[in-house]
């Protein structure tokens, strides 16, 4: 049997910088999957709009309070990523939306899309390739 998750004594209940990083990975997939292809059918795009929604406010939110207060090097559970970063974020969250706004990305937005993900992905270190998540071939 596969285990998947922590071990049992890395295990803490969920915060809020979870909640965010796993809505930015969902919103990773659904871009990669939109500049593969991928069809995009009502739950998607309802998923898209919820998750960049959040995703934005919370990158805004987050830049904000590096702004404000600087890098927290008190905490050992921060985040720890820059102003750069969250302004990516941002950028990401905008064109997921209008993705699912049904607006058609040009190829250099579709680039720049796909180079403002890498960038991402490589900040979270998330490199989950489409073609290996097999429910984003149907809507």
């Amino acid at each position: 049997m596969i285990r998947l998750g922590a071990e049992p004594s890395k295990m803490r209940e969920i915060e809020l910088d979870d909640v965010f990083l796993s809505r930015l990975q969902l919103l990773i997939i659904m871009s990669k999957a939109y500049l593969n292809g991928y069809p995009l059918g009502r739950h998607r795009i309802k998923s898209i709009l919820e998750n960049a929604k959040h995703v934005k406010m919370e990158a805004v939110g987050l830049d904000e309070d590096l702004e404000l207060f600087g890098e927290d090097e008190s905490t050992e559970n921060g985040l720890g990523f820059d102003s750069a970063f969250y302004q990516r974020v941002k950028l990401l969250a905008v064109m997921a939306e209008a993705i699912a706004k049904g607006h058609a990305l040009e190829q250099h937005k579709k680039e720049a899309l796909e180079k403002n993900l890498d960038a991402v992905c490589e900040s979270i270190t998330f490199n989950k390739q489409v073609s290996d998540i097999q429910f984003l071939k149907v809507a």
